[in-house]
């Protein structure tokens, strides 16, 4: 009688931990399901926006195009704000992020990131006739930033002792806030200043204030999908899509992309 529990228990462990080990499959979810739920920032130009047609675009829609064409599903764009990327993903509202998601030791902690995407500078961003120029310069000055973003972590990290660093939800908000006199600059990403230039040619990047390699997010302990990601990365930036994509919406193409 002993044997015959022992064996009914470890056959309904095996069929647990099957259970849990497809549950897990993300990868082979999507495919099944038929739609990929992917998490990108539409107020975050040239990364995340909406175009005339008041449709998703930009470079990470682009992006997430390639990822759910290749997958063979649709793709179902959530708007995503940065504060929101991590708690989205680890709550399962979306599968992955691709919104303009550097890369940090910290970050990794609570998820995995792919193979990187795209390499940005994080700028200072201010009026063209302004003379600051370094980091020096911001003491007692007030400087805008979007909470939670590495721009906010690289800006507080290297900022000297004084300066004032004001914090907004969204980039929206903060580019907002410089338009309308509110901070002196902001510390954004290279893409953003670079379009948002172009719609404000009195504005100008004066100094950049870190390098930011980005990549994708999605849950940790997905190695089947984190490895078809690498894959697909991999075979995009063989075949030259994902330059053409630098090349439209960032107007410059990185000479490599870094791998972990």
């Amino acid at each position: 009688m002993l044997r015959v529990l022992k064996a009914a228990a470890v056959g309904l462990a095996l069929v647990a931990s099957a259970g849990v080990a497809s549950a897990q499959n993300l990868l082979d979810d999507i495919i099944k399901r038929g739609t990929i739920n992917v998490g990108i920032s539409l107020g975050t130009p040239p990364f995340g926006l909406t175009n005339d047609k008041m449709e998703p675009d930009g470079y990470d829609v682009g992006l997430a195009k390639l990822i759910a064409r290749d997958l063979g599903v649709k793709l179902n764009v959530v708007d995503t704000v940065a504060s929101n990327r991590i708690p989205n993903l680890t709550s399962g509202k979306i599968d992955i992020a691709i919104s303009s998601f550097s890369v940090t030791p910290e970050r990794a902690k609570a998820i995995a990131f792919t193979n990187t995407v795209y390499v940005d500078q994080q700028v200072f961003l201010t009026s063209k006739d302004s003379t600051l120029t370094s980091l020096a310069d911001l003491k007692g000055k007030k400087i805008g930033v979007t909470r939670s973003t590495t721009n906010d972590i690289a800006v507080t990290k290297r900022a000297v002792e004084g300066t004032l660093i004001q914090r907004y939800d969204d980039d929206a908000s903060t580019s907002q806030a410089l338009l309308a006199g509110q901070v002196e600059g902001i510390v954004t990403s290279g893409g953003l200043a670079a379009a948002f230039i172009q719609r404000n040619p009195n504005l100008a990047v004066k100094f950049v204030v870190a390098s930011a390699p980005m990549s994708i997010g999605l849950r940790r302990n997905e190695a089947d999908f984190m490895h078809w990601l690498n894959t697909a990365i991999f075979m995009a930036w063989t075949t030259g899509e994902i330059q053409e994509l630098q090349k439209k919406w960032m107007g410059t193409v990185n000479t490599s992309l870094p791998t972990f």
